[in-house]
């Protein structure tokens, strides 16, 4: 019997998850599928500029945020996800708590540098770190 629980993750596994230091906090920027080819350079524009909105809450009772942006044409388009940042919303918030939680992630986000903003480390990576132990 295996104490690992069982998920049906569907991530896509090609689809970068960006690490983004908040100071002693960090969150996760995940990409949709279509921009899996952003540099943090773009991440950090995507983060500054796009327009934020709330998820609906997850399995694990979390809220987090959806990054859109506009074409030429007015249609809009999902860029990616800030996964989390600390948040107290859920399914049930109303618009007026929703509202001052988006201003204080773009306020954050605003003071992000492009060195606060990272991928996770390779197999390599962290196999040298544990042999500088």
């Amino acid at each position: 019997m295996s104490i690992v629980k069982a998920t049906n993750s569907k991530t896509n596994s090609k689809v970068p998850k960006f690490n983004i230091s908040l100071g002693e906090d960090s969150i996760e920027f995940r990409p949709t599928a279509t921009f899996a080819h952003v540099t943090p350079e773009q991440v950090l524009k995507i983060i500054a500029k796009a327009q934020p909105d709330v998820t609906a809450e997850n399995n694990q009772g979390q809220v987090n945020f959806k990054f859109s942006i506009k074409t030429k044409q007015g249609a809009i388009k999902n860029v990616g996800f800030v996964n989390y940042y600390d948040n107290d919303l859920d399914d049930d918030s109303s618009d007026d708590e929703v509202a001052p939680v988006l201003q204080m992630l773009q306020q954050d986000l605003r003071k992000v540098k492009l060195g606060d903003i990272s991928l996770p480390m390779t197999a390599s990576q962290a196999d040298d770190l544990i042999d500088n132990l």
